[in-house]
């Protein structure tokens, strides 16, 4: 056996051989004149083809070629050449019964199964132009970057160079932009070469060689686009990495932290651990200025104590007199004056924008908020002269 174009096409020649040349239908001799064109490997829908057809117009010409024709022609004496009213007297006896049998539905038939066997030979053509097109634009599109052909190890290595050029699109290759190290090799292999400079200055080269990029110190283009994907996925969801500080740098915990709210427009959308943890959220709830079930004095008053206490401290250790007698007591003066400045502060404040938060029924308003400030004045005179009374007694 042969490849699979042999079979159909030593059919049809051995089929029209056994033809008598005098009989021989026309469109069996195009046949004959196109069977060379089916012999390449990508005609074999073509080969199989011409096998039906032509085995087809064979059984018509032997069994008469009236169906074809309007009537049935006389043959002219003494002509041999090839026309489609010629026909032996055998095959004329057998025309009418032919005709007959095959009718006007086969003549239907055949017609739609050559058109469909011509429109697949058709379509097989050009699926294989098709992909010669495409091997061709492929060979194209690989061809190597003209300043890239000849980059010596001691410019960059091929890894580096592989992972750098993965970074960019292919079309930005030859002209890559000004914030990539693709664009300072461009400049290098553009000015050092054969038939360039072709000696580099020591400046130059200390130069290129303390800015090259190593291949483990930039993102290769896989890596970049993961890393665009989790920064959308992160804008999408609000949710952020958690890293710890340390020496020099920030370790990652693999924990993520929900930095934006449910609602866009309900002003939460910077949150953190240390404004919306479940910890922070209870030692905010507990201070004076937010627990439930306090009056306003009460508030004042804690309040107050709290920043009398811790204001001494700082005066008297850090203070100009910090090393004479004096200290505590400068301390203790400096101290209820901070607490007197932040009292009179608050009165105005509460004059002036007249806080409603600690009011109650039938007060005017801002008495809440003023009831504190004046108790915050008492608390912050009182808890400076607890602190001066310990410095007094305890340092050494």
């Amino acid at each position: 056996m042969g490849t699979s174009n042999s079979t159909p096409i030593a059919v049809i020649q051995i089929a029209l051989d056994s033809i008598p040349q005098a009989s021989q239908d026309p469109l069996c001799v195009l046949f004959q004149s196109g069977m060379a064109k089916s012999k390449r490997p990508h005609h074999d829908l073509t080969a199989v083809s011409l096998t039906a057809a032509c085995s087809i117009a064979m059984v018509l010409v032997v069994a008469g070629s009236a169906a074809f024709v309007s009537g049935q022609p006389s043959p002219r004496s003494g002509e041999t050449g090839l026309t489609l009213g010629h026909m032996q007297t055998s095959s004329l006896a057998a025309a009418p019964a032919f005709k007959e049998t095959l009718g006007a539905k086969g003549l239907a038939v055949f017609g739609m199964g050559f058109g469909l066997l011509a429109a697949l030979a058709h379509r097989s053509t050009r699926t294989s132009m098709k992909a010669a097109d495409i091997e061709v634009a492929t060979k194209t599109e690989t061809k190597p970057v003209a300043y890239l052909e000849n980059v010596p190890r001691s410019v960059m290595e091929k890894a580096t160079l592989d992972k750098l050029l993965s970074t960019l699109p292919r079309e930005q290759w030859d002209n890559p932009p000004e914030d990539s190290y693709l664009y300072t090799l461009k400049m290098i292999a553009e000015t050092y070469g054969e038939g360039k400079a072709t000696k580099m200055g020591w400046w130059d080269y200390w130069y290129m060689r303390v800015n090259m990029p190593d291949a483990d110190e930039f993102y290769s283009g896989e890596e970049l686009a993961a890393e665009t994907a989790a920064f959308k996925e992160m804008s999408r969801t609000g949710a952020v990495p958690l890293f710890l500080p340390g020496p020099a740098s920030f370790f990652p915990t693999g924990a993520t932290v929900q930095w934006r709210g449910p609602e866009p427009f309900a002003g939460d959308q910077v949150q953190s651990p240390v404004t919306d943890s479940l910890a922070a959220k209870q030692y905010i709830d507990n201070m004076a200025f937010y627990r439930e079930g306090l009056k306003p004095w009460q508030r004042g008053l804690e309040i107050g104590l709290a920043h009398g206490y811790f204001l001494v401290g700082p005066f008297t250790a850090l203070g100009p007199l910090r090393s004479t007698p004096e200290a505590a007591t400068v301390g203790l003066l400096a101290g209820i004056a901070v607490v007197g400045i932040v009292s009179v502060g608050g009165l105005i404040f509460g004059q002036t924008i007249k806080p409603t938060r600690f009011d109650k029924d039938g007060d005017t308003p801002g008495a809440g908020f003023n009831e504190m400030i004046q108790w915050h004045a008492a608390g912050g005179i009182g808890g400076a002269a607890f602190a001066h009374i310990l410095l007094t007694l305890f340092r050494a």
